[in-house]
């Protein structure tokens, strides 16, 4: 078991709600609420990986199939730009985990399920919390890394991001 220790959550300094589009604004909410609804870090980690792994393969498929999808679904919250394929949208999974974390607005990062989800945040804030929260315990640290290792949902997530990590470190180089 993990020790009881909090880390604080610096607020963002550029939020993600009001750098996007417009029309992005309200698939960013939902993302938000759906993830809310948890009662827990265990339950809210699940649906995290749930829902960005369900968009990752939506937008696999070919752009016809998306677009006929959308059409049959009119009510669907999925964002209705049907031009990207699967490797834009793996470069903007980060900033749906941003948003999805400013939308919880919460101020204290206690457990390894919430470290490993903040540790995937375009925001900066984010990730420091999560590796402020891993250094304060060496427990903390081997919790988040097991859970790297063992959760099957989480790692396939991380795997998809890494092109997104891999384009910025070539932006910074």
């Amino acid at each position: 078991m993990t020790a009881a220790i909090m880390t604080s959550i610096e607020p963002p300094a550029r939020s993600v709600f009001e750098t996007s589009p417009e029309k992005l604004r309200p698939f960013l909410e939902s993302l938000a609420a759906r993830v809310s609804g948890g009662s827990n870090w265990m339950v809210r980690k699940k649906t995290v990986c749930d829902l960005l792994l369900g968009l990752d393969a939506f937008f696999a498929l070919p752009a016809a199939e998306r677009s006929a999808l959308m059409a049959d679904d009119a009510s669907s919250d999925t964002p209705t730009d049907a031009e990207g394929g699967p490797e834009d949208f793996r470069k903007v999974l980060p900033l749906y985990v941003g948003a999805i974390l400013e939308g919880l607005r919460e101020t204290a990062i206690a457990s390894p399920e919430q470290a490993a989800i903040y540790l995937l945040s375009i925001h900066p804030e984010h990730q420091a919390a999560a590796e402020a929260w891993m250094l304060a315990d060496p427990r903390n640290g081997k919790s988040v890394r097991r859970l790297m290792r063992e959760d099957r949902r989480y790692r396939q997530l991380m795997d998809r991001m890494a092109d997104h990590w891999r384009s910025a470190q070539g932006r910074s180089a």
